[in-house]
């Protein structure tokens, strides 16, 4: 299902997420959220906990966003590469957005996700 051009939308993904960062995967996980909003690219959201551990680096950045509140960032740090405030997690999210409270999402263009069958 889409969001139409009004509503957010958030959904469980069927599967198992994987998320890569520089082509290692840096999570997977079977308990993944779509989130999607109008005019925006959907996002992919993950519990903390299904992140490989070691790898994230809390930042001192902050962002408002409409709805979610306020984003707090990590660092993705790696053997290969740093990826500076490329994953983000919203910790005060509420209303439509509540199930994605205190979920990770990851962006950046060294960041992929796929699903596969469980």
């Amino acid at each position: 299902m889409a969001a139409d051009e009004t509503t957010s939308i958030v959904s469980p993904i069927a599967g198992r997420v994987h998320i890569y960062f520089d082509d290692g995967e840096i999570a997977s996980s079977i308990n993944a959220l779509r989130l999607e909003e109008p005019g925006r690219e959907p996002q992919v959201f993950v519990p903390l906990d299904h992140v490989h551990p070691g790898i994230l680096e809390l930042s001192e950045t902050r962002r408002e966003e409409p709805g979610k509140g306020e984003a707090h960032y990590y660092t993705i740090k790696t053997l290969t590469a740093d990826g500076p405030d490329e994953a983000w997690y919203y910790p005060f999210a509420d209303g439509e957005y509540g199930p994605i409270r205190d979920l990770i999402t990851f962006g950046g263009e060294r960041v992929k996700v796929s699903v596969s069958e469980v």
